[in-house]
């Protein structure tokens, strides 16, 4: 199981969760919000979790990086 804490304050985090519902094998949880988002990064380690801002970075250079070797 992987979880993502999404802040979803931005347009493009409210895309990536309605993509996200539609997919058959992902749960949703929803809270509300126990820190401020300033410390999303924190609360993102303590769990093990990822952010959205980092996930679209890893993904972004894994396309990169994909289509530099071709």
């Amino acid at each position: 199981m992987t979880t993502i804490i999404v802040d979803n304050n931005s347009e493009q985090a409210q895309s990536f969760i309605e993509y996200a519902r539609t997919l058959p094998f992902v749960r949703f949880i929803e809270t509300s919000p126990v820190k401020p988002s300033a410390d999303i990064d924190l609360a993102a380690a303590e769990c093990n979790a990822t952010t959205l801002d980092a996930f679209f970075n890893e993904l972004d250079n894994r396309i990169k990086n994909r289509f530099r070797n071709v």
